[in-house]
């Protein structure tokens, strides 16, 4: 693709900055048009298209590493390099911009990064918790970027719009993805025995489980660890609402213990959560009934479940990665077989069994055991 072939401003400050971009990489059309897009955005909507801050942006959006903005004030643009310099240094609490050519950057750069944060949602890529927040932290910084240009005017009214626009979409795409864990967590989608004591116990668990984290935090987990109870391994309802408490911890005031929902559901907890246990000796808190064991091994089979299904659908894992999960999935594998064989009620056994199958399967894979051979030392991480 040449410079031609792009809808950028015809101006020798842009020519410079197209040419520099391309030397970031050996090859890459497609990289070539996303380096172009921002700059684009300001040749097609700006009153004043500012050459300097088309450069600029080609530069940014191009740049494979960052490079420290002086070294073009030669090869493109003193100008250019300055509204780079500044877009760097940018503070993101407190957004400033002195020149309008400033403002076309933001802008044009808010627009692309803000329809990136809506094509990332539709994706389904912000499932977790982590993805949330970087999302968020994204969402917020331009909502506070674009209302201060808003505040303080702009030449630039048509690119405002549209970035705020996008702001609006991103905004609203995120909120959908909150809104449908929300109708996720509903209860009647759990698949639980709908009893007094366990709905009681799931809906304090899940109020727990969106204090400080949007998605629901643990509940999903929670959940599906006393499905696995209700399926495979008792009907008891203080036992399965035990089960609901797995991965729970009183974190915050106004947060029920464990003890609060029954003398039994809390010492359940105390046998078989490992939030019991944290902080103390390993042997401390050990299950001594076996409905605490049967919950524990519930865990430790839902975790293997579900790392045998994402194993089978993962792509393109680093070696290294694919090392450590076979690791794990080999340690799962283990205290899972372990439980098998003493469990003694037929359902568990066999769907524990099953999953171990699952487990050996995949570890014996010839393209699995190519990067890892079953019975490995693990690999030292050198921290």
């Amino acid at each position: 693709m040449k410079f031609e072939d792009t809808s950028l401003l015809r101006h020798p400050t842009v020519e410079k900055a197209y040419n520099v971009m391309r030397t970031f990489f050996q090859d890459g059309d497609d990289w070539a048009r996303e380096a172009v897009r921002a700059g684009e955005i300001i040749t097609a909507n700006a009153k004043n298209p500012d050459p300097d801050a088309i450069a600029a942006s080609v530069l940014m959006n191009g740049m494979v590493i960052p490079y420290e903005a002086e070294q073009f004030e030669q090869s493109v643009s003193p100008r250019a390099a300055d509204y780079l310099k500044k877009f760097y240094e940018l503070d993101l609490e407190n957004p400033k911009f002195s020149t309008a050519g400033e403002q076309q950057v933001l802008l044009a750069t808010s627009v692309i990064g803000l329809e990136a944060v809506q094509a990332k949602i539709a994706a389904g890529e912000v499932a977790h918790i982590i993805e949330y927040r970087n999302v968020s932290r994204v969402i917020d910084m331009n909502d506070r970027s674009l209302a201060e240009i808003a505040r303080d005017g702009t030449t630039e009214p048509e690119m405002l719009q549209a970035a705020q626009t996008a702001l609006v979409g991103a905004q609203s795409a995120l909120a959908g993805v909150v809104a449908q864990r929300v109708n996720e967590l509903k209860f009647e989608n759990t698949g639980l025995p709908d009893h007094p004591t366990i709905r009681s116990v799931y809906e304090e668990m899940k109020t727990w489980a969106f204090d400080g984290d949007a998605l629901g935090g643990y509940a999903q987990t929670n959940a599906a660890i006393a499905k696995v109870v209700a399926e495979s391994v008792s009907s008891d309802p203080e036992v399965i609402a035990a089960a609901l408490l797995n991965q729970y911890s009183t974190l915050r005031p106004g947060h029920k213990k464990p003890e609060d929902f029954g003398a039994r559901i809390g010492e359940l907890w105390q046998q078989s959560s490992p939030w019991a246990r944290m902080g103390k000796n390993e042997k401390a808190n050990q299950p001594k009934t076996p409905e605490a064991l049967a919950i524990r091994e519930a865990a430790r089979l839902y975790f293997l479940e579900g790392q045998i299904e994402w194993l089978n659908s993962a792509k393109g894992m680093e070696h290294d990665a694919r090392v450590e999960t076979l690791e794990r999935l080999e340690d799962s594998r283990d205290s899972v077989a372990q439980a098998a064989a003493s469990q003694d009620n037929p359902v568990f056994k066999a769907r524990l069994e099953k999953a171990v199958a699952g487990a050996d399967a995949l570890i014996h894979k010839p393209e699995n055991v190519k990067i890892r051979k079953p019975g490995s030392p693990k690999v030292d991480p050198g921290w």
